[in-house]
């Protein structure tokens, strides 16, 4: 298995776990927290998971803005939804189309208090879809 087919793996996996993370949200069961999936916790992680995400493709495509402070989404829970399987559909896109040399090459990016790195592209995607398993787990326990 070469490095573009391990990629794009790793991210079909990131839309499929974001999909399943929708799907039981939206579920309604008694006692669940879909059946009060307006709480502000909920949909404060969910932003943060978004923008996560959002930051980590940016960098990624070396179109790099500087972070301004964490938002929060304001408006629809189901629009929040939305954007996030349709980024993890743009973001699987956006890797498949990537050669292996790209996916190798080293990116310069800022991380807020922590200066200027250099990380490989897939470096940086392995990176992403860590994180937004570290967010979809917080999700799942609130």
């Amino acid at each position: 298995m070469n490095l573009q087919t391990l990629t794009k793996d790793l991210c079909a996996y990131n839309l499929w776990a974001n999909h399943e993370l929708v799907k039981q949200l939206t579920e309604k069961k008694e006692g669940t927290a879909a059946d009060s999936i307006e709480l502000p916790h909920i949909n404060q992680k969910l932003s943060r998971l978004l923008a996560v995400e959002e930051e980590w493709m940016q960098k990624i495509r070396c179109k790099e803005t500087r972070s301004p402070e964490e938002r929060v989404f304001e408006g629809a829970i189901d629009a929040l939804l939305k954007d996030l399987v349709v980024q993890s559909e743009s973001f699987l896109n956006y890797v498949s189309e990537l050669s292996e040399e790209t996916l190798k090459e080293k990116v310069a990016f800022d991380i807020s208090g922590g200066g200027d790195l250099k990380m490989s592209r897939y470096e940086m995607i392995q990176h992403t879809v860590g994180d937004s398993t570290h967010h979809r787990g917080e999700i799942v326990i609130s």
